[in-house]
């Protein structure tokens, strides 16, 4: 049995199209697929849970139908289970943890070789732990997570009527760069003590901290070029110390990886960290994003099984 979890607000709709094409192909009834539909934040996390009580050993494969956010919920409904397989079809706006895994292929080609083919390998996720939470609360993240500048621009982009249009549109990843100008000349620059394995650095004038599993968000942005699945470490990047205008000047290279060649650009491997603001912080995490003060981000000490694609598969 396959269960596709599917986020019917995700890319504007574009996921119920998805889903359809997907019912057409004689494999979703030859393999026993069934599908349910998110009402609400948080609702596809509720629904993995739900599902695995009544199907439980039936399950062989999760499917999240929707953006990056979709995705983000149905790795944490399986937070405590990491021996059940999970598979993405990219149907959102930004859909990066599909470049980070190499899903380029057309949503069906995609089901197809998920159902038939086995291409779940070892994929290591990282965790984070926000505040003063129980690390029982501890949640993790399958493509990336940041804190400031870039964490304001996804704030202002997810609650823009813009982004619902560009949506409709397919340039849903305009959005970003439209919330990056306006965000710009309001944003001012954080102190933060950011301890990296244990040392402590006490940074001014900080625009953004992000680490990930892979390099992009932003709907395609090549912000850590350098990252690469590792079962240890995490690339972070940290931008500090930067005029307002040489921020457009990082952002508009990101796409091609140019902007890790400014002096203000670092890039630092690590195991885990933790990044404590002197003020409340925004962050994204996959798409989401949130407030906090403190954050500890640590690799997970397990891997996953999620479907990944080399990219010499076509």
């Amino acid at each position: 049995m396959y269960i596709l979890i599917v986020n019917p607000e995700a890319g504007n709709g574009r996921s119920l199209k998805v889903l359809k094409k997907l019912q057409k192909d004689p494999l979703f009834k030859q393999k026993d697929c069934r599908s349910f539909f998110t009402k609400y934040e948080g609702h596809a996390e509720e629904l993995v849970k739900h599902v695995l009580e009544i199907y439980n050993e039936k399950v062989k494969c999760i499917i999240a139908v929707g953006g990056d956010g979709t995705m983000h919920e149905v790795v944490n409904g399986l937070k405590n289970i990491p021996t059940i397989p999970i598979a993405y079809i990219p149907a959102g706006s930004g859909n990066d943890f599909a470049r980070g895994t190499n899903s380029k292929k057309k949503p069906v080609k995609l089901f197809q070789d998920i159902v038939q083919r086995s291409h779940a390998k070892p994929y290591w996720c990282g965790s984070y732990l926000t505040d003063k939470r129980k690390p029982s609360n501890r949640r993790v993240f399958a493509s990336n997570i940041g804190f400031g500048f870039d964490a304001e621009i996804a704030q202002r982009a997810n609650r823009s009527s813009y982004k619902k249009w560009l949506n409709k549109i397919g340039l849903g990843s305009l959005a970003y760069a439209i919330a990056l100008v306006q965000t710009i000349f309001q944003f001012e620059p954080k102190e933060i003590e950011l301890t990296i394995d244990g040392e402590i650095r006490t940074l001014s004038n900080v625009w953004m901290i992000t680490t990930g599993v892979h390099g992009y968000y932003g709907g395609g942005m090549k912000v850590i070029p350098s990252a690469k699945m590792s079962k240890d470490t995490f690339h972070v990047l940290i931008i500090e110390n930067i005029s307002k205008w040489k921020v457009l000047a990082v952002f508009l290279s990101v796409f091609w990886g140019g902007h890790v060649k400014y002096n203000e650009v670092t890039v630092l491997n690590a195991s885990s960290l933790s990044i404590h603001g002197n003020q409340s912080l925004s962050y994204h995490v996959d798409g989401q994003t949130g407030k906090c003060q403190k954050c500890v981000i640590e690799k997970e000490s397990f891997s996953r099984k999620i479907f990944q694609f080399s990219s010499k598969q076509k």
